[in-house]
Formats: structure tokens, C-alpha cells, sequence
């Protein structure tokens, strides 16, 4: 099965553009393109935050607010939740 060429793909983007308005359109494309870099990041095995962001993300998924903390209160918000449980 051949791809669309050069020309059914201007008339695919003129329809969805006619259809969807040019608000919407980039609003598509923005959404694509994001989710097009989470897609590399993931293929590229560079996926790797860096530790302080680890703990951040840990904490905030055990419902911790880390707003206007450090490190170190962090971790020690979390041990305290874990302790908890």
C-alpha cells in the first residue's frame, strides 16, 4: 500500500483546517508534537530524571505538597508517610 502523497496531504490539512478552524489546528499539533517527544524520550532509553526530581515525583505520588521545600524536608516528609502506612 503506497503512503498519501504530496498532494492528498495538503488537501487532508486544507479539510481539517476548514473543518476545525486554525485555533483548534494548533492546539492538534501542539498535542502532537508532545506526545511525539514523550514518544522519543521513552525510545531513546533517555528517560532518566534526575535524583532530586525522583524524590520530588516519589513524594508527590504519595500526596505529599513539596511546594517551597528542600531535599532534605522532603525526604523527611516522605519517611513520615511511609511510617505511617
Amino acid at each position: 500500500m503506497n503512503a498519501p502523497g504530496l498532494l492528498e496531504l495538503v488537501i487532508i490539512l486544507f479539510l481539517a483546517w476548514a473543518f476545525l478552524g486554525p485555533r483548534k489546528m494548533a492546539e492538534g499539533a501542539k498535542a502532537l508534537g508532545k506526545a511525539y517527544r514523550e514518544f522519543r524520550g521513552y525510545t531513546s532509553g533517555n528517560n532518566e530524571l534526575p535524583k532530586n526530581d525522583k524524590v520530588r515525583s516519589s513524594a508527590e505520588r504519595l500526596g505529599i505538597d513539596t511546594a517551597g521545600m528542600d531535599q532534605t524536608e522532603i525526604k523527611e516528609a516522605i519517611m513520615k508517610e511511609l511510617s505511617n502506612e
